[in-house]
């Protein structure tokens, strides 16, 4: 673990507790220590515990009374729940930005992405980073040009929620289901560059159902192994 300085505010230590509940290495229902936390970064508890009030409104937290702050679990009715806002959210948000974001910038993006291949020859980690881009690309394009603050850093919360459930068994996820969510992105993308808006939203629509769809099975499927002691 790197060592912070004293100058780190408690948003760089916010980051990397939610990155640890992200990437799983504090899991679903594990009692956070507040103390072990606290000496790993090497910063006092306050800091610590000003990040876990943080990481409960966001959900990724929960307080018992008289037992501590835990992890909190996933479910596919969490899952449900969250795609349910997000599709809300995110079409409210490409509707917005769509009237804002300049034609060339659309048309740079998807000359760059059409140029983009998924081959036998790449390891899986080469393509979920390729993947990985141009979701970046394209949500974030229209949630910075949605104009307004809160809708974009609401669909980034879910989205973040979103990949807690991804990383429940990342290696599962086949090359195949990555073309299909390029060719959907690809879709959303080639219909902003047309300018044909109501397209762009009924096609990201089609995307976060397919989404909401392939990222549950994984979910399950994942959890399945896991619970059974199949994967540790």
């Amino acid at each position: 673990m790197r060592k912070l300085t004293r100058s780190v505010m408690t948003e760089e230590i916010y980051n990397i507790i939610k990155e640890f509940i992200l990437n799983h290495r504090l899991k679903p229902g594990d009692k956070i220590n507040i103390d072990q936390l606290a000496r790993e970064l090497e910063v006092s508890n306050i800091p610590i515990r000003e990040s876990l009030s943080r990481l409960i409104a966001e959900g990724l937290v929960t307080a018992v009374p008289y037992k501590g702050m835990f992890v909190m679990h996933m479910s596919v009715k969490e899952l449900d729940d969250i795609f349910e806002l997000r599709r809300t959210l995110e079409l409210l948000a490409l509707r917005k930005a769509a009237v804002i974001i300049e034609k060339e910038h659309i048309l740079d993006m998807l000359k760059d992405w059409e140029s983009v291949t998924f081959t036998q020859e790449q390891t899986l980690e080469e393509a979920l980073l390729t993947l990985a881009k141009m979701n970046d690309d394209l949500h974030g394009m229209y949630l910075k040009h949605c104009g307004n603050d809160m809708l974009r850093q609401l669909v980034e919360q879910y989205i973040e929620r979103i990949q807690r459930y991804l990383l429940v068994l990342h290696p599962d996820i086949q090359k195949d289901l990555l073309q299909i969510e390029w060719s959907e992105h690809l879709q959303v993308l080639s219909a902003l560059s047309e300018g044909n808006v109501e397209l762009a939203v009924e096609r990201l629509e089609h995307h976060l159902n397919n989404s909401q769809s392939r990222t549950r099975r994984l979910f399950i499927e994942g959890h399945e192994l896991l619970t059974s002691g199949i994967i540790t």
